[in-house]
């Protein structure tokens, strides 16, 4: 398993796209995967090139039409998917799940525009990590002035978390509630956040990672990793949507 759940969520992807792959990528912002890993740019143009169709749909439009590996765009809402049902065998969602306000329509939604079979990889962080419970606390201001310290992420880029679908126990029990089935679900130590601060925070930080290591302490490390399967003969839900485009939602190109 990779070190870092940025790197163990590249492993999985890297895994499930084949060319028959035709894939939608939810809350798609700007990279398929953290810019920051090594060979990134080379494992974004392989995977963009290897699937069959990549879809990304966002909120923000100046991300989806400056992400550079989609096939197609779209810019509209993730709880109401401009798609028909069972258009796609893969959907992913890299640091999205947090943002969500509803997350039973958005996982119906899901569902619906996955085939029998397709498969759903997504990454959020773990509201059992310290970090996290402790960003729930701060005042939006602040938490923009820390990210852009410890990331150097613009504010601009950080949307209001809600963290209604952010400990394994509810990822479970939302999944299961829609219908979708859980084929693994890793709790994994997220990349180090205070190197650019230097001094003794750092080796703390190193310290409770190492503690984190231990198969005892798992649910509380930084980032789940889960990957759930739509059934083969799931039955349709009342709550389908049709095939048309949704109200506020626009395809660009």
């Amino acid at each position: 398993m990779a070190s870092y759940a940025e790197a163990y969520y590249r492993e999985r992807l890297l895994g499930l796209v084949s060319p028959e792959t035709e894939w939608i990528e939810l809350g798609c912002g700007r990279q398929l995967i953290a810019s920051w890993l090594k060979n990134s740019e080379r494992d974004q143009r392989y995977l963009s090139s290897r699937c069959r169709k990549l879809v990304g749909i966002d909120a923000m439009a100046d991300d989806v039409l400056t992400h550079p590996y989609l096939h197609e765009r779209a810019v509209g809402d993730l709880l109401r998917l401009p798609f028909g049902d069972n258009s796609f065998s893969l959907s992913t969602a890299r640091s999205v799940l947090e943002h969500i306000v509803e997350p039973t329509l958005f996982l119906r939604e899901v569902r619906r525009v996955l085939k029998p079979g397709g498969r759903f990889l997504f990454a959020t962080p773990n509201y059992m990590h310290y970090q996290s419970f402790v960003a729930s606390l701060l005042p939006n201001p602040l938490k923009k002035r820390l990210i852009y310290a410890l990331e150097g992420r613009a504010e601009q880029d950080v949307f209001e978390t809600y963290y209604r679908m952010n400990t394994p126990k509810k990822v479970t029990r939302l999944l299961a509630e829609v219908g979708l089935e859980i084929e693994s679900l890793e709790t994994i130590e997220g990349a180090p956040e205070f190197v650019r601060l230097g001094g003794p925070i750092v080796d703390i930080e190193r310290a409770i990672t190492a503690a984190l290591r231990s198969k005892w302490l798992e649910s509380f490390r930084a980032v789940i990793v889960a990957v759930a399967r739509k059934p083969q003969t799931a039955p349709k839900l009342s709550q389908v949507s049709s095939h048309c485009l949704r109200p506020n939602t626009s395809l660009v190109h």
